[in-house]
């Protein structure tokens, strides 16, 4: 019997079968490993040469796969072999840690009995017409819908008529009303008794959508399934969505790899947002898996932006998407906001605001109206420094600086998590006068207290939100028309209805527009059109002010009309003169070691195993090892070499023929591969 361990090995197991049981795949069995046991999960039957009295046996089976189908199967191994990650890694780790790891008695977790009779209690009372319709006769009162203008009507009736894999792409600008369409189609998809799935970029995003969900689509079962959930209530919600207990299933892009029996349409939501790419364990990316589910599972998918990837604008223009368009705001008067820019080398920012910036801050406080500042870098000030022997406060397991947080009056490290206390004197020549270098939230948040001293400010960060309950409390706060300025990063620059803002500060955005990562410009332009989005939602007069020091660059024009499709043409064509993604496919294979020489070593191995499988029929072309940016990190040193072609099948054969001599490589370094990467 073949069984999938969570091994980082490409293979399956061989163990006895003696359960009365007839195997099938996805039965949950427990296995000996090692001197332990694990969860496992059968594959299959092993071939008869493959058997040998040293095999150990199965030692108990836990359940009889009836959640893991084989249409999950089918998803998974294209996961496996697209991926080129262990097929085993992949099927465990998509499962709730409950539900794949033995308790410290080597037994399963109690919690997963409760969980699965919970769901099928729900499951019966769903199928019993009797409770069905005690249900229906005490609906609570839902919100009054909003009514749909032409644009929305019409996306609405494309997507609920869809039939079979139809994959769609609703551009709309911010505030078109994305939210709606989903909402009225997901209504019309749970009349037809059909399960959907609404993919989210981050769990930020997920209390708002559960609220709105619940309320609307009572008394049909909404649950939210992300990382951050409490173990038994994770559990619980997997269930449920994999009995077909549940009916719409919000998560992040984990749940793309969750089983749902009776699932009839996917919704993947601002599908630009590089979080739906998974950076460990398997890279994936769950905007693309959630394509490859619908296409086997026959059903329509539709991928929502204001600034879609140019991936899916492509195919879009190749017709392989249908492009469904929402061009103007749904709410009547509102409009999207004036862009005005603030060149910096004729209006210095001091304290990291500018003259101009600060007056219009000052007149949107008095008039009444809600502020953005968006700053894309926590803490207080990005490095620490001496002014007199210019000695700068360094991780010592990291080639990066330490972030000064002065509220914590600590030293972080944004890489590997390092803190330290701040120092009293230069540890290189005792000077005590010791300053911040740059400007993150917190100090722009101290800033703006001296310029609005009678304003509430709300910073709205990964440090002000990292314990539970306090993202919600804040945009409570800002939501109810309490805060008056909101700073923060990009948590606030997508997903959010603010009705009051009218006014967005973009500060220390220069970085950006000539990174040496290809993917930087259109990144920018996706969070300064999102964050724009986030003012002028009810109303006119609406203004954002972008602070830079290049206000000729191309970008900003494109930015000022809010034309996605002039700066994805601008954009699209240096992508096609340069052969990059999405006219070429790529896959990065990193090394890790504590010596820099061990990861170069290895990558310079790899590649002369690589040459020999590349001739005409593979046109694959390796470049050389080099170095990570941030090359230290936790004390381990990263290279990494890229791999490319044009064609996505040569690219995949190789691979598949490379790795299986890689394996073979002894030596201490650990290394992974990453197809289609997103940050170079």
């Amino acid at each position: 019997m073949n069984v999938l361990v969570a091994a980082p090995l490409p293979k399956a197991f061989t163990y006895q079968w003696h359960s009365e049981h007839m195997p099938r795949f996805g039965m949950r069995v427990i296995v000996p490993w090692g001197r332990q046991h694990r969860i496992g999960l059968v594959q299959g039957v092993a071939p008869d040469q493959q058997l040998a009295e040293n095999i150990k046996p199965v030692h108990s089976v836990l359940d009889q796969g009836e959640c893991l189908s084989a249409q999950w199967q089918a998803l998974i191994e294209f996961a496996a072999k697209y991926y080129h990650h262990p097929l085993g890694m992949i099927a465990l780790e998509a499962l709730p840690k409950a539900l794949r790891v033995l308790n410290a008695r080597g037994e399963e977790p109690v919690m997963v009995a409760k969980s699965r009779e919970h769901a099928m209690k729900l499951l019966a009372e769903r199928t019993d017409p009797d409770t069905s319709v005690k249900a229906n006769k005490t609906k609570i009162d839902k919100l009054e819908k909003p009514e749909l203008n032409a644009e929305q009507l019409d996306a609405v009736a494309q997507l609920a008529n869809a039939k079979g894999f139809n994959p769609f792409l609703l551009y709309g600008v911010t505030g078109s009303g994305k939210t709606e369409v989903y909402l009225h189609t997901v209504e019309e998809r749970l009349k037809r008794g059909e399960q959907v799935l609404v993919l989210l970029p981050e769990i930020n995003l997920t209390p708002a959508a559960q609220a709105l969900y619940k309320e609307r689509l009572a008394p049909h079962r909404v649950v939210v399934m992300h990382s951050n959930l409490a173990e038994l209530t994770r559990t619980k919600a997997w269930f449920e969505a994999a009995t077909g207990a549940a009916d719409v299933i919000i998560a992040t892009r984990l749940g793309v790899l969750t089983p749902l029996p009776r699932l009839g349409m996917i919704v993947v939501d601002e599908e630009h947002d590089p979080s739906y790419k998974q950076q460990d364990g398997m890279r994936y990316h769950a905007r693309d898996l959630a394509l490859m589910l619908a296409k086997q599972r026959e059903v329509p998918i539709v991928l929502g932006s204001a600034t879609p990837a140019l991936e899916s604008w492509l195919k879009a223009d190749l017709g392989a998407y249908k492009r469904l368009c929402l061009k103007n705001r749904a709410v009547l008067g509102a409009s999207l906001p004036k862009v005005e820019l603030i060149n910096t080398a004729n209006f210095p920012a001091k304290e990291g605001l500018s003259e101009p910036a600060m007056q219009a801050l000052v007149q949107n406080f008095e008039a009444g109206k809600q502020s953005i500042v968006f700053l894309n870098r926590r803490g207080y000030a990005p490095q620490m420094v001496c002014n007199a022997c210019g000695w700068v406060a360094n991780c010592d397991h990291c080639t990066a600086h330490m972030v000064w947080h002065k509220n914590e009056r600590m030293l972080r490290c944004h890489h590997c998590g390092a803190g330290q206390r701040v120092p009293t004197h230069c540890p290189t020549c005792g000077n005590q006068d010791l300053t911040g270098f740059g400007r993150g939230t917190q100090r722009i948040e101290e800033t703006l207290a001296g310029l609005l001293p009678t304003a509430n400010i709300l910073r709205i960060d990964a440090d002000s939100t990292r314990n539970k309950g306090q993202m919600e409390a804040l945009l409570q706060q800002a939501h109810s028309g309490e805060a008056d300025v909101l700073v923060g990063t990009q948590m606030i620059a997508k997903g959010h209805d603010f009705a009051n803002v009218a006014l967005v500060l973009a500060l220390n955005v220069d970085a950006s527009l000539y990174s040496h990562a290809y993917r930087a410009p259109e990144r920018l332009f996706a969070q300064l059109m999102q964050v724009a989005g986030r003012a002028g939602r009810r109303a006119g007069d609406a203004r954002m002010v972008v602070q830079t020091r290049y206000p000729q660059h191309p970008l900003f024009d494109a930015l000022k009309a809010h034309n996605y499709e002039s700066f994805a043409s601008h954009e699209m064509q240096a992508r096609k003169d340069a052969r990059m993604p999405p006219f070429s496919h790529q896959a990065t294979i990193r090394a890790d070691h504590k010596k820099l020489a061990n990861c170069l070593q290895f990558l310079s191995t790899a590649r002369e195993l690589g040459e020999p499988l590349v001739d005409a029929d593979s046109p694959v072309f390796m470049c050389d090892p080099v170095p990570l940016t941030v090359v230290r990190v936790g004390g381990i040193e990263r290279a990494q070499m890229l791999i490319e072609s044009e064609s996505r099948p040569a690219l995949h054969r190789f691979l598949t023929q490379w790795l299986a001599q890689l394996h073979e490589l002894p030596g201490s370094v650990r290394w992974f591969l990453e197809v289609d990467p997103v940050d170079l």
